[in-house]
């Protein structure tokens, strides 16, 4: 890890950031920028591991060796089993491959428990399972500044409850959640909990067996890697459960989850990308500089009363991703405005439906959501704040 962070040196390792040097990449919580490590971890596997697993010649050898770091690598990275690492093509189809999975827990019937702070593919997976089972799906509630409202919990989790859904941050206002309360009620009435931290992987520390979660989604390309994603579940849990698979692929551990030939490229790339964030940067360094940044940006913001934020309005308990409005402009018109100034940002509901509709925004053309990450830098906040100026 590096004595001191250095943003200049942050900068110099993403190469797109040098193709536009005055681009401002504020969407980071849609996708980040691949970091160069991750880069050239792709590129020499598709150069000198174009082989498929478990042949008695050296290229193949190598991507089994690849593979068993990654699964190291990702245990390590999300506090859990490297036998639980299960990679996949994004978050969205591990939890619809993992849902079909889970027909047999609520073959009777049940209730699930979502939030209305959810991202949509932490929604949708579970409602097909509902539908296929017979089962009820219930939402715990968030507040009007887009936390998760606990006492919401215990109204809605009952013994009846057979799994329960949550995020580690929300991808639409920025909310940090605490898994505690969720994981306390499942413990309670026997029930499996599904954590997404797509959102929070880049910005916070993750210890699954730590925290009592059964199963935790991420997204490399969320923390400066490939389009790719990963599960990490208690082996446990994934032995007992019977995935769609073809016959002659493994009976037994986190492969007989991948369905075909995984993406070697994509795992590479993703380990690399956890290997700079933890061993050349540090976690602690991300989570330091992330917080200067989010006060920077939050007291710029409480300056300009046409503009209302979304969210925690405090710095504790967020990320910084900020959902802004405009007393009278349009958050697409303001996308845009930031666009045409070289500002990256999305504007709608980001596919958070349950709390973009949950605070009223749904139907008002969502919010424009501002992203930053480690690269981002003071100058960047203050360009962002000078151009919402320009704008209203």
């Amino acid at each position: 890890m590096p004595a001191s962070f250095d943003l200049a040196d942050v900068r110099s390792r993403f190469p797109a950031l040098q193709v536009d040097p005055e681009a401002i990449h504020a969407d980071a919580p849609g996708g980040t920028q691949m970091v160069d490590v991750s880069l050239d971890a792709m590129r020499d596997a598709a150069i000198r591991l174009n082989a498929n697993q478990h042949a008695p010649f050296r290229a193949s050898a190598q991507v089994d060796a690849l593979n068993d770091r990654a699964r190291q690598t990702f245990g390590a990275f999300l506090g859990s089993e490297p036998e639980g690492i299960v990679f996949g093509a994004n978050m969205t189809t591990l939890a619809f491959h993992l849902s079909h999975a889970l027909d047999e827990l609520l073959a009777t019937g049940g209730d699930i428990v979502c939030t209305r702070l959810d991202h949509d593919a932490n929604v949708s997976p579970w409602l097909g399972l509902a539908e296929r089972t017979g089962s009820t799906v219930r939402f715990v509630d968030i507040t009007a500044d887009g936390r998760i409202d606990v006492d919401s919990i215990e109204q809605v989790v009952t013994e009846r409850t057979k799994l329960i859904t949550f995020p580690l941050a929300s991808n639409a206002f920025g909310t940090i959640v605490d898994p505690a309360p969720f994981v306390e009620a499942a413990r309670r009435v026997g029930a499996l909990t599904i954590m997404d931290a797509v959102h929070g992987a880049p910005h916070l520390t993750i210890d699954r067996r730590a925290l009592g979660v059964d199963v935790v989604f991420c997204s490399p390309y969320k923390f400066f890697g490939p389009h790719h994603g990963v599960m990490a579940a208690d082996p446990a849990l994934l032995a007992r459960l019977s995935p769609d698979k073809v016959r002659p692929s493994p009976d037994t551990g986190a492969e007989r989850w991948q369905t075909g030939t995984a993406s070697f490229e994509h795992i590479a790339a993703s380990t690399a990308a956890v290997d700079y964030m933890v061993d050349d940067i540090g976690m602690d360094a991300i989570a330091t500089h992330e917080r200067d940044l989010a006060e920077r940006f939050l007291a710029g913001l409480a300056q300009r009363p046409a503009w209302t934020l979304h969210g925690p309005a405090d710095v504790d308990g967020r990320t910084p991703t900020f959902a802004i409005t405009h007393e009278t402009l349009d958050p697409a018109k303001v996308a845009s405005g930031l666009g045409d100034r070289g500002i990256r940002v999305y504007a709608g509901h980001y596919y958070a439906i349950e709390p973009m509709r949950a605070t009223g925004l749904l139907d008002n053309g969502g919010a424009v959501r501002i992203g930053f990450v480690h690269y981002h830098g003071a100058d960047d906040v203050d360009r962002v704040l000078a151009a919402l100026d320009e704008l209203g």
